[in-house]
């Protein structure tokens, strides 16, 4: 993707490119069976915020303006996604803090990485594209101030 020209979407865009690398990183730890605790506590932490902050950022503020606009069949979409992803992160959040090197977390670790790649991957292809047609300077300075 070429690098969004709206605030909004250039914040989310880079944080969906630190998502990517801790979760790539993680995912490979884990199939290799040498995940350690400080990188699940990391992506846990990660996590946390990425659902707290950014899923609620754009459910609040972006989904809305999609679904006015037209592409409401996406905003459906994606959110329909967070709500998979955010059940299944609060129990990653929760095991890595009970225990870090838990066995269980593996799996669970692994699903959570695929999903999150996948759904990055249809944010930056189809919600940022839309985002920078959608939003008019003032409303992007605004969003931006907002998140």
């Amino acid at each position: 993707m070429e690098m969004p020209t709206r605030q909004v979407s250039r914040r989310l865009h880079e944080e969906h490119q630190a998502t990517l690398a801790l979760w790539t990183r993680l995912e490979a730890a884990l199939a290799a069976g040498r995940a350690d605790a400080a990188l699940l506590r990391a992506a846990a932490a990660s996590l946390a915020d990425e659902i707290e902050r950014h899923f609620a950022f754009e459910e609040k503020e972006l989904f809305p303006r999609l679904a006015a606009a037209g592409e409401g069949d996406i905003a459906a979409l994606l959110e329909e996604e967070h709500g998979t992803i955010r059940s299944a992160a609060t129990r990653f959040i929760a095991a890595v803090k009970d225990n870090p090197l838990d066995a269980n977390l593996r799996p669970l670790g692994l699903e959570l990485a695929e999903r999150l790649v996948s759904h990055v991957q249809k944010e930056e292809m189809s919600m940022l594209p839309a985002l920078d047609d959608l939003l008019d300077e003032e409303t992007d300075d605004a969003l931006a101030a907002a998140y």
